[in-house]
């Protein structure tokens, strides 16, 4: 069996602008979402550094 976790993030109903709702489950998944973002913020800006608390230390 597989130990891969499956991310229950989904798109709720549009309202009558056509704009949708993400309802992310739980906690771990709203973590992980934010490191999605992260981290594909820096793939489109390969010019900006990561802060500090993201870098190794020395």
């Amino acid at each position: 069996m597989s130990s891969t976790k499956i991310y229950l993030m989904r798109i709720e109903d549009k309202d009558e602008k056509g704009e949708g709702y993400l309802v992310i489950e739980s906690k771990e998944d709203l973590e992980k979402f934010r490191k999605m973002l992260i981290d594909a913020y820096y793939e489109l800006n390969p010019d900006r550094k990561r802060s500090c608390k993201t870098r190794s230390s020395r």
